[in-house]
Formats: structure tokens, C-alpha cells, sequence
């Protein structure tokens, strides 16, 4: 009889214990069952700040609504509410809202919590938890990050307003940073500041979304143990006062050098923008003027005068003020520019000879309109 009652108080307790055991989103509580999530952050800073954020279910729609406080007390009550509101989801925005719980753990709440913490408090609701709520934690310091950018973007406040990469290592070092000032961008880098094309700002600006670069804040990592490999920093600045910043060296967040090719890319083809036009060798060409034409796809064209019977064509790029062509109209001949102020300078050193005309080192092709 007491080994029977033994083996049943032990079974109450394991049944005890895992009515009470961690659930995990994805595995124990279904997406489709989650039906209310509150976050809400409140700390006591010089001036202190509430934010409120909750997602929910209401018949059947799916609902966001978000609450800023900001004061000189704290805690701070609703007469210091300086911003809220309730927006209407779409099911992609309710699907990224919940791809940020994957993976994250429901518990009990806290019988004793400990007061003055600043949160963030989480509360996760679903169908079949018997009206109890439970106390939340994301899988991961990106699935936070993810989070707190897409509450920021729904609630309206979230327009970037800076941003800043460097990168070096194996390559030569670059930094560039993009500035929203008055409502116009501009673009720093070792070539000097200039305005910025909005085209470019906008792509900029969907290649931190597509690539997630939000999940990336606070990641500061190294690998003692590479020689010789690349380091990066990273740091986005947005209206709201939210920040990301990371960095690494020889250790890169998920998806860095994917994200990492994209943003090059983006000051690349703003450079070649910039380099694009037709240029005009600076002495007498074949018989007439001797014209390369840069276009901004990235092709190219000469004509080395009206007595040539040739139009060379190709492929151009730049890295760093260096210009290179690439000849592809069946002769396997490459050119290489310094690219100046309005003017391309050839170097013999890194170039094939033209057809026609002899083209000394550091000779210059003028510029002769204002780009392609």
C-alpha cells in the first residue's frame, strides 16, 4: 500500500512539475493558437521612459497597438503620454510579429518579482492555457531585436536617420556613412561629402529590412585566432532614438557577408553614377576627337577618332578612384583610369595600348558632359 502511494505522489509531482515546465513556441503552443502578447519597458533614466507594445486578437482581426511615455518621474502615469495608438495588421505583418516568438520560452510568472526592474515585462496568451498568462523570453538576443524593430516601424516613429559601415582587413579600409539632414541625404566617405541619391537611400534602406541588420545590435564578437581575415562595424541611427550597433573581427552575425556585398554594392554603383559621362583624350585623336563614353550600367564604348574603323565596347567598375575597362568587342584588352575632378588619367602601367592612337602615362581625358 505505501509503495502504491508512493508511486503516486511521484507521478503528481511529475505531472505537477511539467504543468508548470517551460513551453516553447513552435513545439508546446501552436502560432495558430497564440491569441495576445504584451511587452512593456519602464525605465527611470534622467528622463524617464515608458513603452508599451502588445499584439492581440480581436474579432478577427489582427490588432497592434503601442504607447510612448516619456517624463522628469518615474514611474510615469498617462498624463505623460506622448504618443500611442492602434493599427490594423496585415497577415504578413502578423506573421513577422510571430516569427519573432519562434522559439521562445512561456513560464510561470514570478511569484516574487523583483521590484524596480525595468523589464521588459512579457506576457504570452493562448488558447488552451486555461486563462493564465504566461511570463515570456525570446529565444535570442535577435529575435528581441527583430521584435522591438518591427513594433518601432508599426508604431510610425522608426525613419533612419544615419548610417554607418566600415570594413577592412585582406581589403583596404572603407567607411561610409549616409545622413538624413532637413529631409536630404548625403553620403561621407574619403572622397569628401555630397548629396546622396534618394533611389539609393531607398534600396539602403530595404537591404537593412530584407537583411535583418536590426537582429545584428549588440553583436561584438572576435576570433582570437584568424591571422589575417576582415572586421566590420555597423551602427544605424533612426528618429525614434532607437540604435543597432554591432561589430566583429573574424566573427560576423548571420547573413553579415551576404547583407555585407549588398551595401557594397549600393556605393559602388553610386560611384559609377557619379563616374559616368563621356570623356574626351586631351590631345588630337585618329583623324578627329578619340571619346570614351562611361555608362552607368556598367558598359562602355571608344572611338579613337572619324578615321578609326573600330568602336571598342566593354565593361567598366571602380573601386577606390580606380577605373578599370575591360574590352570585350573581340579584342581581349583592358584599361586602367585614375578617375579625378572631371577628367579620367591614364595609367600605362596597368593598361593595354589603344588601336590608334598612342595614349601616354598620365595623359587625361576631359570630361565633356554631365554623365550618362
Amino acid at each position: 500500500m505505501k509503495h502504491c502511494l508512493g508511486v503516486l505522489l511521484a507521478l503528481l509531482i511529475c505531472l505537477s512539475f511539467a504543468a508548470c515546465a517551460e513551453k516553447y513556441v513552435g513545439k508546446d503552443i501552436a502560432e495558430k493558437d497564440i491569441t495576445d502578447f504584451c511587452y512593456t519597458f519602464d525605465v527611470p533614466l534622467e528622463v524617464s521612459e515608458y513603452q508599451r507594445y502588445r499584439f492581440w486578437l480581436e474579432d478577427g482581426k489582427k490588432l497592434f497597438f503601442h504607447e510612448t511615455r516619456r517624463g522628469g518621474s518615474w514611474p510615469l502615469t498617462e498624463e505623460y503620454t506622448v504618443k500611442s495608438g492602434t493599427v490594423a495588421l496585415t497577415d504578413e505583418e502578423w506573421a513577422a510579429f510571430l516569427s519573432c516568438l519562434q522559439g521562445g520560452t512561456a513560464d510561470a510568472p514570478d511569484p516574487e518579482p523583483v521590484d524596480g526592474d525595468s523589464g521588459p515585462w512579457m506576457q504570452l496568451y493562448w488558447t488552451g492555457d486555461e486563462g493564465r498568462y504566461r511570463e515570456f523570453s525570446f529565444a535570442s538576443r535577435e529575435k528581441r531585436a527583430a521584435f522591438e524593430y518591427l513594433c518601432a516601424r508599426l508604431a510610425g516613429d522608426h525613419i533612419l536617420t544615419g548610417f554607418v559601415f566600415s570594413v577592412g582587413g585582406y581589403t583596404l579600409p572603407e567607411t561610409h556613412e549616409v545622413l538624413l539632414i532637413n529631409g536630404i541625404w548625403y553620403h561621407s566617405d574619403l572622397e569628401g561629402t555630397r548629396p546622396f541619391d534618394p533611389a539609393l537611400a531607398k534600396e539602403l534602406q530595404e537591404i537593412i529590412e530584407q537583411c535583418g541588420l536590426a537582429a545584428w545590435n549588440g553583436f561584438h564578437e572576435s576570433d582570437p585566432d584568424v591571422l589575417d581575415g576582415e572586421w566590420f562595424m555597423l551602427l544605424l541611427n533612426y528618429a525614434d532614438g532607437t540604435q543597432v550597433y554591432a561589430s566583429g573581427e573574424n566573427a560576423f552575425p548571420a547573413g553579415y557577408h551576404d547583407a555585407a556585398g549588398r551595401i557594397r554594392a549600393i556605393f559602388v554603383k553610386e560611384a559609377m553614377a557619379l563616374i559616368a559621362g563621356s570623356y574626351r583624350y586631351e590631345k588630337e585623336g585618329f583623324g578627329g576627337d578619340f571619346v570614351i563614353t562611361l555608362k552607368a550600367d556598367g558598359t562602355y564604348t571608344f572611338y579613337e577618332g572619324y578615321l578609326s574603323s573600330y568602336i571598342g565596347a566593354g565593361t567598366w567598375s571602380t573601386y577606390f578612384g580606380d577605373v578599370y575597362l575591360k574590352e570585350e568587342n573581340g579584342l581581349d584588352l583592358h584599361f586602367l583610369f585614375r578617375a579625378e575632378e572631371n577628367a579620367l588619367i591614364y595609367l600605362e602601367a596597368g593598361s593595354d595600348e589603344f588601336i590608334y592612337v598612342k595614349v601616354a602615362d598620365q595623359e587625361r581625358f576631359v570630361r565633356t558632359d554631365e554623365g550618362e
